[in-house]
C-alpha cells in the first residue's frame, strides 16, 4: 500500500505495510519484549530498596540488573514507538536520528554492557566468598563496583551511539550502522570481546571452579548436615540452569557480530543475500531474543531464592522454613573458625 503523507507543507511517498512481516510483526516482537519485563524489576529495584534486610552486596547487584533490564526494555520500547510516530509523518527525519543516537541505542548498548559487566563482578564476588571468605564484599563496596560498571560500559557504549542511524525500509527502526565501515569492525570486535568473549570465559572457570568446591562432600575437619547437602544441590542446579540461559540468549547475539565482521555485511544485508539458512537465523534471532532478557532474571530469582519470591508473593513461608532455598549470605561456621559460604543465585545474562 503506497500512501502519501504531508506535513508542515512538504509532502513523502511511504510505501509501508504495517502488516508485513517485517513492519508489523517485528514492532510487536519488540514492544512484547520490552514491555514484559518492566513490572518485574520494578518490583526488584522497588523492593530491595525498601526492605532493610535486603540492604546487602548480593540483593544490591540484583537491583543493580534490574536497572540494566529496565533500561534495555525502556529503550526497545522507545525505538518502537519512535518508528511508530515516524510512519505516521510527525517526526521529523533528523530529530528521530538524534533520539535514535542519544537515546535508543546508547541506552541499548550502555545497558547491555552494564548488566554483563554486574554480572562478572557477582562472579568474583560469589568466588570470593567461597574459597577467600575473609575478603567479604560489603554493601558499600557493591556500590562502587556498580558505578565502576556504569563507567566502563559508558565508554564502551558511547560509539554504537555515534554511528547509530535510522533504517530506511519499512518501518524505521534504530540500528547501529547503516554502512559498513572500518569503524564497524572495530566496535563489533570490541562489543564481542566486553559483551560475551571476556565475561563468558571468565564466568565458566570461575562457576567451574565453585561447582568443584560445592562437589566435595566434606569440608575438612567438619561434617555436613543433610540441609547443607540440599542446599549446595540445588545452587548447583541452579548455576547449571542460570549458565545454560546466558549462553542460550547471549550467544546469537555475539554470533552476529562476528558474522558480520567476518562478512563485512550489515544484518540487513546478510538476512537477503546469504543462502545459508543458519545464518539467517541466528541474525534474525540475535534482535529479536534481546528484548526478552530483561524477563528471565526475574524468574530465576524466584525460583531459587524465597526472600526475592516473597517480594512479588509477600505471602510465602519465611525463608528458614524453605531448605530448597539458596542462601546468599556467608555463614560462618562453629568454633573452629572455618568459614562456609553458600552460593548466591548466579543469574547470568
Amino acid at each position: 500500500m503506497n500512501t502519501t503523507l504531508c506535513t508542515s507543507g512538504s509532502c513523502r511517498n511511504t510505501s509501508i505495510n504495517l502488516n508485513s512481516l517485517l513492519g508489523f510483526s517485528t514492532a510487536t516482537t519488540f514492544m512484547i519484549g520490552g514491555t514484559i519485563g518492566i513490572i518485574p524489576n520494578i518490583i526488584i529495584v522497588v523492593g530491595i530498596n525498601l526492605k532493610s534486610s535486603l540492604h546487602r552486596s548480593t540483593f544490591f547487584l540484583i537491583a543493580n540488573l534490574a536497572i540494566c533490564d529496565l533500561m534495555l526494555g525502556l529503550s526497545t520500547i522507545l525505538n518502537v514507538t519512535f518508528a511508530y510516530i515516524d510512519y505516521s509523518g510527525i517526526l521529523p527525519l533528523d530529530v528521530h536520528l538524534i533520539l535514535c543516537r542519544a537515546v535508543v541505542i546508547f541506552l541499548n548498548t550502555w545497558s547491555y554492557t552494564a548488566s554483563i559487566q554486574t554480572l562478572t563482578i557477582i562472579s568474583i564476588e560469589r568466588f570470593l566468598a567461597i574459597f577467600r571468605p575473609t575478603k567479604v564484599l560489603t554493601p558499600k563496596r557493591a556500590k562502587i563496583s556498580c558505578l565502576i560498571s556504569w563507567a566502563v560500559s559508558l565508554t564502551v557504549s558511547i560509539p554504537s551511539g555515534i554511528y547509530a542511524s535510522v533504517r530506511s525500509i519499512h518501518l524505521k527502526f534504530c540500528i547501529t550502522f547503516d554502512v559498513y565501515t572500518p569503524a564497524t569492525t572495530i566496535i563489533n570486535v570490541i562489543l564481542f570481546t566486553l559483551q560475551f568473549a571476556l565475561p563468558g570465559i571468565l564466568m565458566i572457570v570461575l562457576y567451574s571452579l565453585i561447582l568443584r568446591q560445592l562437589s566435595i562432600s566434606r569440608v575438612a575437619g567438619q561434617a555436613e548436615s543433610i540441609k547443607s547437602r540440599k542446599l549446595k544441590r540445588r545452587t548447583i542446579y541452579m548455576l547449571l540452569t542460570t549458565t545454560f540461559v546466558f549462553l542460550a540468549l547471549a550467544a546469537p547475539w555475539a554470533i552476529s557480530l562476528a558474522i558480520v565482521v567476518i562478512s563485512g555485511k550489515l544484518p540487513s544485508q546478510i538476512i537477503p543475500s546469504t543462502k545459508n539458512p543458519t545464518i539467517r537465523s541466528i541474525v534474525r534471532l540475535s534482535r529479536l531474543l534481546l528484548p526478552y532478557t530483561t524477563l528471565y532474571n526475574p524468574v530465576i530469582y524466584c525460583i531459587f531464592n524465597s526472600e526475592i519470591r516473597r517480594l512479588f508473593i509477600p505471602n510465602c513461608l519465611p525463608a528458614t522454613n524453605k531448605i530448597s532455598s539458596v542462601q546468599l549470605t556467608t555463614n560462618k561456621s562453629n568454633d573452629t573458625g572455618t568459614n562456609n559460604a553458600s552460593v548466591m543465585p548466579l543469574v547470568l545474562r
